[in-house]
């Protein structure tokens, strides 16, 4: 799953393809994802559903981000401040 998108996608997809911006899902979640595709080889999730695969995304991307940009801005105010 793309957890800033919400797309979705089989495991095998997912094997076949490799693709860097997504995340494969924890075991548990497997059965809410598989109800999500219904079949289907992709699907969107919502992310502001409030659901068992939204409520994933969004913690992946809290803690994704505590390590990312913020600390690249917060350097970059520590270096560009006068005085």
């Amino acid at each position: 799953m793309n957890i800033n998108t919400g797309h979705l996608i089989t495991s095998e997809m997912f094997q076949e393809l490799q693709p860097k911006d997504f995340m494969p899902l924890p075991e548990e979640l497997e059965s809410a994802a598989q109800k999500k595709l219904a079949g289907k080889p992709e699907a969107m999730v919502s992310l502001t559903s409030g659901g068992k695969l939204s409520k994933w995304a969004s913690e992946q991307r809290r803690k994704k981000g505590k390590s990312g940009r913020g600390k690249m801005v917060k350097d970059s105010r520590r270096r560009n401040r006068h005085g």
